[in-house]
């Protein structure tokens, strides 16, 4: 939950980008590569942990959210592209588009895990059994 709160203040971020007139590249630059570390990060640690949930038959939609961590990097990746293109046009076009996009699905997907997989892993387990999870995957 903590790394979904971080990612949140970085999307505020972004729209923060978005909303001026003017881009101010280097912040625009430093949360996004901020974003796509703690993205990534979080990414890494889910693919490893939802086939555990899979093994004690829990019932989460695990191909759901791998698909949508799928579509997120299609919209990450555009904007990527036009960020290391430097071009302010191309910028300004992928932020109107794959990064409201990528903002709104995020905050979706970010959404629907809080209910389904926080809930389900938090009624099923303690604390330390999910610390212990969490500490056998090395994450």
């Amino acid at each position: 939950k903590k790394e979904h709160q971080d990612i949140e203040i970085d999307l505020q971020e972004i729209e923060a980008v978005m909303d001026e007139e003017e881009i101010n590249y280097p912040n625009l630059v430093h949360v996004f590569k901020e974003l796509c570390s703690l993205w990534d990060n979080h990414e890494r640690k889910e693919e490893k942990f939802f086939p555990v949930l899979e093994k004690e038959e829990i019932k989460i939609p695990v191909e759901t959210m791998l698909f949508t961590h799928r579509d997120l990097k299609k919209h990450r990746d555009a904007l990527s592209e036009a960020i290391n293109s430097g071009s302010a046009i191309r910028i300004k076009i992928a932020l109107d588009t794959d990064g409201k996009t990528m903002i709104q699905k995020l905050r979706k997907h970010i959404s629907e895990e809080d209910k389904v997989l926080f809930r389900t892993t938090m009624n099923l387990f303690t604390v330390q059994e999910i610390k212990d999870m969490w500490k056998s995957l090395n994450l």
